[in-house]
């Protein structure tokens, strides 16, 4: 029942200003005539149309899966080369020159090199989302692995523990709150990242939409593909917050107890 309660009580907290802006911008818009500031309720209805009906399946769902599996690709080699890097100190510094170059070239400026690379498709918008997305987490994992007590690096030596039990069951975990951080920054990014690869030499997708809807001037379309981005950045971020809580539960654990001990 208590945490029924607590549930609600954070959503209220969570959900207040943004259902507040929304009414005063419905009735600000309400009897409004401007041409780029249409009323929210024709905005709306146009957003329920071209999302629920109209380009569902032909623009808002390969948006969605190309933005998927960048993270994924992204999540998987920025945790395996930064456990390869964090745990190989040579390699990090002969590495080290190289990714402070490569990080500091936002993806959005490599979607024409993608597009003469890869060609135009989905593998170019994945692979711009996967760029932009990796550095987040191969940073997070690096961070994370390097600030282990090098007392129980020792003891894991010490007791000859095989390498992948070492990984599974001590490393991983113990850089999990810093990889984790690292990717909810790729989460933002990502969403930011679909719209770039969308931009160019593209027939489909979120940002194709928005972009086309600009230049013919169609300021409802325009409005609604910007409400859908934030709502799927929105989503994405709510979605990443279950995650986290559900694979740090045991870290947020041992801070309770710690909080509880201190205060005791």
């Amino acid at each position: 029942m208590r945490q029924g309660v607590r549930a609600v009580r954070a959503a209220a907290m969570e959900l207040w200003l943004p259902i507040l802006m929304i009414v005063l911008v419905w009735v600000a818009t309400a009897r409004g005539s401007s041409f780029y500031f249409p009323p929210l309720q024709q905005v709306a209805q146009t957003f329920q149309q071209m999302w629920l009906f109209d380009r569902v399946g032909s623009d808002a769902v390969p948006s969605v899966r190309n933005f998927l599996v960048g993270l994924v690709i992204a999540t998987v080699i920025g945790i395996g080369a930064g456990l390869v890097l964090a745990l190989r100190e040579s390699l990090y510094d002969a590495a080290l020159p190289v990714f402070e170059f490569m990080r500091s070239v936002p993806g959005i400026v490599l979607v024409p090199v993608f597009l003469v690379l890869i060609g135009v498709g989905d593998g170019m918008k994945v692979a711009v989302i996967a760029y932009g997305a990796i550095w987040p987490i191969l940073l997070g994992t690096i961070d994370g692995v390097r600030s282990l007590d090098p007392l129980v690096r020792d003891m894991m030596r010490s007791y000859h523990i095989p390498m992948h039990h070492r990984l599974l069951r001590v490393i991983l975990p113990g850089a999990s709150p810093q990889i984790l951080a690292g990717a909810r920054i790729s989460v933002a990014l990502g969403v930011v990242l679909i719209i770039a690869s969308e931009y160019v030499a593209s027939t489909h997708g979120i940002g194709y939409v928005q972009l086309h809807a600009e230049r013919t001037f169609a300021i409802p379309e325009m409005w609604s593909a910007l409400i859908l981005l934030g709502g799927l950045g929105y989503t994405s971020n709510i979605a990443f917050r279950g995650i986290e809580r559900y694979l740090l539960r045991w870290y947020h654990g041992l801070r309770t107890a710690g909080q509880g001990g201190s205060a005791s």
